[in-house]
């Protein structure tokens, strides 16, 4: 009988550190930061580039019914902004947009961002299909958003 009751606590106690990290986990983890919110994809209906911050909701709400066709996801506009890179259709190749870390120049946020051209073999020609990438980014009380592309950014974009 004591066998049966030791297997039943070690199968008790393998189940407990099996699961009690997963809860503890899940119950310290912070919640999903705004700030850490992104939209990336590679087609989209905006044709022309388009690279800009994003600041009211009115503007969001018309980019992504333009871009996507649907309403706009929520964005607390009173606190935040989201910087946008469209490269429209005529795009000469598939980029990586990378945001860079925002900073202060002549009280203006710069957010930086670069391309990085990915490399694909293709079977025929490449077709610009719309590629995108939005990044969340945190506001500032009386300080103007700008975003600046790069200067060691993909040199053969126009």
């Amino acid at each position: 009988m004591k066998r049966k009751q030791h297997y039943f606590l070690i199968y008790f106690l393998l189940l407990l550190f099996i699961f009690l990290p997963v809860v503890v986990l899940s119950e310290t983890a912070p919640p999903a930061s705004p700030q850490n919110k992104t939209w990336k994809g590679s087609i989209s209906n905006q044709k022309e580039e388009f690279i800009q911050v994003v600041e009211t909701q009115e503007q969001w709400s018309e980019l992504w019914m333009r871009a996507f066709a649907k309403p706009a996801p929520d964005v607390d506009f009173g606190k935040y902004a989201v910087a946008c890179v469209f490269l429209g259709h005529s795009a000469d190749w598939l980029y990586a947009i990378i945001f860079g870390q925002p900073f202060m120049r002549d009280n203006q946020l710069v957010i930086p961002f670069g391309l990085a051209e990915i490399i694909l073999e293709l079977s025929g020609p490449f077709k610009a299909s719309g590629q995108y990438s939005m990044k969340v980014f945190e506001k500032k009380k009386n300080v103007k958003m700008i975003m600046e592309e790069d200067p060691q950014s993909h040199k053969g974009r126009k």
